[in-house]
């Protein structure tokens, strides 16, 4: 009995930890030997990541369809629209790589609509994901002006998202607002349904992690936003 309560508590500090790990991967700046510690999916999903922290704009594609799976990381020019960097991690032979151009189906030069299909959502339809909570989610939550779900604050906005099916479960955390950094945009799908009984958390909780950014993806869509709800701070105007 002992042993068995062991290895309960064991497995729920282990399933912590990796959660615990992975949104410490998506909340600081991806640099090319994190690679590693990204998950790699055991039912072969893939995942699209975009982060602009301090004004440099990256993007991670977890390509796991193909024989040959990979991790890839985009890294932008400081215009926001060149590709500076493109490096590949391979998961089976622990293979770090520097290319200039990846031959996964998902890689595409045109960053600024890459960029944009994450952030609408659009990405994750029809390229087995999981399907994260985006642009139109957070739409819905303003123009219905719920504030049970807005939570101000100084330069900007934190939108919770309600479960269908359980209203007082949030299956999606937003922020978004400018200060005198830059801008931020962040998209957190906590869970999301299978079904009526089943829930699933996905394998990346963040689609989107901006802050402090001009990247002109990120900009406009915000201010975008803000033509449905602005913050009153004079700083942000």
């Amino acid at each position: 009995m002992k042993k068995k309560i062991f290895s309960i508590i064991t497995f729920l500090l282990a399933s912590s930890l990796v959660f615990s790990v992975t949104t410490d991967l998506q909340i600081k700046s991806v640099e090319p030997g994190r690679l590693k510690f990204f998950p790699v999916t055991q039912d072969n999903k893939n995942y699209f990541f975009l982060q602009s922290i301090d004004n440099v704009t990256k993007i991670i594609i977890g390509d796991f369809t193909q024989p040959e799976k990979r991790i890839i990381l985009i890294t932008l020019d400081d215009d926001y629209k060149t590709i500076k960097s493109v490096t590949e991690y391979n998961p089976v032979t622990d293979e770090l790589r520097d290319l200039e151009e990846s031959s996964s189906s998902f890689f595409t030069t045109d960053v600024d609509r890459l960029k944009r299909d994450i952030i609408n959502g659009s990405i994750y339809k029809n390229n087995y994901t999981d399907p994260m909570k985006s642009i139109d989610e957070l739409k819905s939550v303003l123009e219905r002006k719920d504030k049970k779900s807005i939570f101000s604050d100084v330069y900007g906005f934190s939108v919770k998202f309600a479960d269908i099916d359980q209203r007082k479960k949030h299956s999606a955390i937003f922020s978004y607002g400018k200060t005198i950094k830059g801008y931020y945009l962040i998209f957190k799908t906590e869970f999301y349904r299978e079904s009526f009984k089943s829930v699933r958390i996905p394998i990346l909780k963040y689609s989107v992690y901006c802050k402090n950014t001009n990247d002109p993806v990120i900009k406009e869509t915000v201010e975008d936003l803000f033509k449905l709800k602005s913050p009153t701070a004079s700083k942000v105007k």
